[in-house]
């Protein structure tokens, strides 16, 4: 039985099929269709009847072994929380939740659907427990959207938790912070055990960096994101023009990001971070890995989910291509349920 994971953006579409194969994890089938006029606005019927008919056509085309899918949900709309807790069983816990709700969600319990985890145990007889929290409306939403283009859906998750799943270690017991470049905005999630820990979402995104050129530069958005590719943060190249116009929106990113590791450590003394992993659309600017090292002073790499899984042999041809998308693959390589070591 083959796992699908999908990863719906506001202008793309990415799709793996994993198996075993030897009993070793692997990639079976992928795909990504990316487009400007791809529009993920629950807001607009017409769009989103757009989105769908082109998800059908997407899974029409390609041929992929089952039409039951893992769903990533973004993080803007998933609400987490770590909580330390009394031990108790599992309606107690419900009623904490319940009861605590308002200190542990921005919207009223109501309209959420939530689930939790324990994650184990901690001093003085407590347990440290993750809660996971979406709104019922948008759940509903992806589903609907996903019945449109005649898919079935079997997991909705946190983006966060699947790529804790395929990033993160379960053996450390040091944390990693997992730098998640979208289209609109980032997310910075610190991960210990495959769990995230601590989340902020950073609106700071690969639409922003063009903007910047747009602006600055007269330029239009096709070009301004050829520019981006191809000189990123390299101050020597292109009389250093984009790295100069670029460079304040990543040291706004960057100062975020030092923030929440002093959040993140000041709240967890006993913990280390030991690396930086990068992920997403932007992952691999031209000078980005070196630039958040240099100015964060920790190891910082850009994460290749091919480390951990094999590609099946019928893939070999796209052995480049991989390569290249390996960043955006991530997330429903995570999601698709396939156990990673």
């Amino acid at each position: 039985m083959t796992q699908i994971g999908i990863d719906l953006g506001n202008h793309s579409i990415k799709c793996v099929e994993l198996g075993l194969v030897s009993k070793s994890p692997t990639l079976l089938n992928f795909a990504i269709y990316e487009s400007e006029k791809l529009k993920l606005d629950f807001s607009n019927e017409e769009n989103i009847n757009m989105y769908a008919l082109k998800l059908k056509e997407f899974f029409k085309e390609l041929d992929f072994g089952t039409r039951e899918v893992s769903l990533s949900l973004p993080e803007n709309e998933v609400y987490l929380n770590v909580k330390v807790v009394p031990r108790m069983n599992d309606k107690e816990l419900r009623n904490y939740i319940n009861l605590q709700a308002p200190d542990i969600f921005p919207e009223n319990i109501n309209n959420l659907t939530y689930d939790y985890k324990i994650l184990g145990e901690k001093d003085s007889g407590n347990i440290e427990i993750l809660i996971v929290g979406a709104k019922k409306e948008r759940i509903e939403n992806y589903v609907n959207l996903l019945k449109k283009a005649d898919l079935t859906p079997k997991v909705l998750e946190a983006k966060t938790i699947s790529l804790s799943r395929i990033i993160d270690s379960k053996e450390s017991n040091e944390a990693v912070i997992i730098l998640d470049f979208g289209y609109l905005f980032s997310t910075l999630h610190v991960s210990l055990k495959r769990v995230p820990r601590f989340i902020k979402t950073i609106s700071i995104g690969s639409n922003s960096l063009n903007k910047a050129l747009i602006q600055n530069l007269n330029l239009t958005n096709l070009q301004a994101e050829n520019y981006k590719i191809a000189y990123g943060l390299k101050p020597e190249v292109a009389e250093g023009k984009i790295y100069n116009f670029l460079k304040p929106l990543i040291d706004s990113y960057i100062l975020d990001i030092k923030r929440s590791i002093i959040y993140f450590l000041d709240k967890n003394k006993s913990v280390s971070i030991s690396k930086i992993y990068l992920t997403g659309g932007m992952a691999k600017l031209p000078g980005m890995q070196d630039y958040l090292q240099k100015n964060l002073n920790i190891p910082v790499e850009v994460f290749n989910p091919f480390t951990k899984i094999k590609v099946g042999s019928d893939l070999s041809k796209y052995e480049n291509n991989l390569k290249e998308l390996s960043t955006s693959l991530s997330a429903p390589i995570g999601l698709s349920g396939i156990e990673i070591l």
